[in-house]
């Protein structure tokens, strides 16, 4: 039997292969010495390997990895790994997929919140390496005619991040940010909004009033500024819409979440 020559790039790529699937036998061009089997001196580069997702996964869920400690950050980065390979050429996304891991991990689902922290921690990384934008002041709304309101739709920020939060998930990130004692996870009665975003290089969050939600959410999906006042008058008396969606325009405005506006004229 002719054995097959293999070039250098060709063991290269079957070596590349075989760590990153993180086979449990080493392939059979690996060869054992008097120091270790062929096994041992292949783990030596799989667990080099999961080291180095791991750490990408601290980098991104530090807060995670405080409510955990160690070890059991580490437990869980394993078992992520086993899960869910890193299917990306950049290690920057290895992480995404972490929230679903835990919300659906019979083992994690049983601790409430961590799924929530780490979706939390997910948004804000997201937020923080989304691209950078200008942002208009006052005088951009100002100037526009008054007949045109009703057409008036938003660009937002690229680092504008909405999500709903059922626990405290940000109180614990916070506190563990600033090397706080951490508290115990509380159940909200219902969902909470947060929206996450960035000024420059600082990462701010806070919570939004129902209204306020619908409002951010509804300019996010492209609706015009009738159809959000609209809207809002499931909550608002007919005198009071205008007012708060104005109200919320100026306090985006004032937060840098408006990167432009437009408007629908008719000639």
């Amino acid at each position: 039997m002719t054995t097959p020559i293999f070039t250098l790039a060709d063991l290269q790529q079957a070596f590349q292969t075989a760590v990153l699937h993180l086979q449990d036998t080493a392939p059979d061009f690996i060869v054992a010495t008097d120091q270790a089997s062929s096994t041992e001196r292949f783990t030596v580069y799989t667990e080099a390997y999961r080291l180095r997702l791991i750490e990408a996964l601290s980098a991104d869920y530090s807060g995670l990895k405080n409510l955990l400690g160690a070890e059991g950050f580490d437990a869980m980065g394993r078992a992520y790994i086993d899960a869910s390979p890193s299917d990306q050429f950049s290690i920057r996304w290895f992480g995404r997929h972490l929230p679903h891991f835990l919300a659906e991990t019979s083992l994690y689902t049983e601790q409430a919140g961590i799924a929530e922290l780490a979706n939390f921690e997910w948004a804000l990384s997201e937020a923080f390496d989304a691209p950078d934008s200008t942002v208009i002041d006052y005088s951009c709304l100002a100037a526009i005619v008054p007949t045109h309101w009703p057409s008036l739709r938003l660009k937002l920020h690229p680092s504008l991040r909405r999500i709903d939060l059922n626990y405290n998930a940000p109180q614990v990130w916070q506190a563990s940010n600033q090397q706080e004692y951490l508290p115990v996870f509380i159940n909200n009665t219902e969902p909470q909004a947060w929206l996450i975003w960035r000024q420059q290089l600082k990462l701010l969050f806070r919570s939004l009033s129902v209204q306020e939600a619908f409002a951010i959410d509804a300019f996010l999906q492209g609706q015009c500024f009738a159809e959000v006042c609209a809207g809002l008058a499931e909550w608002l008396d007919e005198e009071q819409v205008v007012l708060n969606a104005a109200g919320f325009l100026q306090t985006w405005l004032s937060e840098g979440w408006i990167a432009d506006v437009g408007v629908t004229t008719i000639d």
